[in-house]
Order: C-alpha cells, then structure tokens, then sequence
C-alpha cells in the first residue's frame, strides 16, 4: 500500500467515473459515525441516503435555480496529509458541494482545505480570497453581491448565505481534469439573484 500513488479527490470529480459519495450525513443526536463508545454504537439506517449516486450531469447553463444546500465535507481520517508548495504545512482537501432544486442536481467546487493541528486534528476549513480556484471565486462572487471586501467575508457568514436557499444563475463553464487533460463543463454558480 505505501507504493500506491494518492490521487487528489478533485482529479476525479469532474469524470464519468467519479467515486460514489463517499460520505454519510450525520444525524441528530451523533457527531458522526466513528463509535465512541467501547461497545459500538448502532447505526440508524432510517437516516441513510436514497439514492446511490448523483444523477448524471445536465446543462443549466443561463438557468435561474435555487441553491438548496451547501456542504463542505471534511476529508476521512485515512486520507494522507499533502505538503503546500511552501513545504511548511500539511493539508488535505475537502468535498465543497453545492446541491441545486433542479432534477437532484450538485456540483463540486475544489479549493477548500484543512490544515493539521496538533494531533492530527483539523484545523477549520479555509479557502483562499484570490478568486483562483472554484470556491474562492464564488465566495468572490458573494463579496461582490453583497459590496463587500471579499476579505471581510468569513466562512460562517457565507456558508449561512449558501444555506439560506438563495436563488442563483448559472454559468456552464469547462474545466480541464488534470489527470486525463479533458475538458470537462460544469454547472457553476455565475451569480446571485436579488429578489
């Protein structure tokens, strides 16, 4: 296994053969699904997913939706730290996810990120504020639609924005998957849409 090449979790998003979701949403009354007691904890299926994958991809470019939900999920435990460019700090990706009302549509953003604290702990997500890669351009987006500086926006009041079903007009853009070089379109969010 120590000879097997990690593969970063946003190479694979954009093809057909993307991995199945590969998490489960808590439920109330369970942080989450790691037992913490000595003699397990039962699982409540009642509050497992439907579904068993994503629907495939439709184009709603120019289409005025509602954003039902936004999710970051932070990475697994198992999931090896990477080095930033710098070398200085450890990190992992998260899933930043945003689910439409449309035909169970989502689309995944890249560019959200743990760093390791003491005892391998994670640090609070982050994103950086130069508009670079998919999450920090939306949260750019949210900074210009609010006449904010996009450095005063914190996570917490743009997450609560995400998930207080705000409506959005989408812009079909295409993306190259570093992995295969293909060019890949995805249904990104191009604005928000003022009542």
């Amino acid at each position: 296994m120590a000879d097997k090449e990690v593969k970063n979790e946003f190479e694979d998003l954009d093809t057909e053969d993307a991995p199945e979701q590969e998490y489960s949403e808590t439920f109330e009354g369970q942080d989450d699904l790691i037992s913490s007691g000595s003699a397990g904890t039962v699982y409540d299926y009642t509050q497992a997913p439907e579904g068993v994958k994503a629907p495939p991809r439709e184009d709603l470019n120019e289409q005025i939706l509602v954003l039902n939900k936004a999710e970051i999920i932070l990475p697994s435990k198992d999931r090896p730290w990477e080095l930033t460019k710098r070398g200085d700090k450890e990190f992992k990706y998260c899933s930043f996810v945003m689910h439409y009302d449309k035909d169970g549509q989502q689309e995944y953003y890249s560019g959200v990120r743990v760093f390791k604290k003491e005892g391998d702990k994670y640090s609070h997500p982050t994103m950086t504020r130069d508009r670079k890669s998919q999450a920090s351009n939306l949260i750019g987006i949210y900074a210009d639609f609010k006449k904010k500086d996009i450095n005063e926006v914190s996570l917490k009041e743009f997450m609560s924005f995400l998930n207080s079903k705000p409506k959005v007009k989408i812009q079909t853009k295409e993306f190259q998957n570093p992995e295969t070089e293909e060019m890949v379109k995805k249904n990104m969010i191009g604005s928000f849409v003022s009542e």
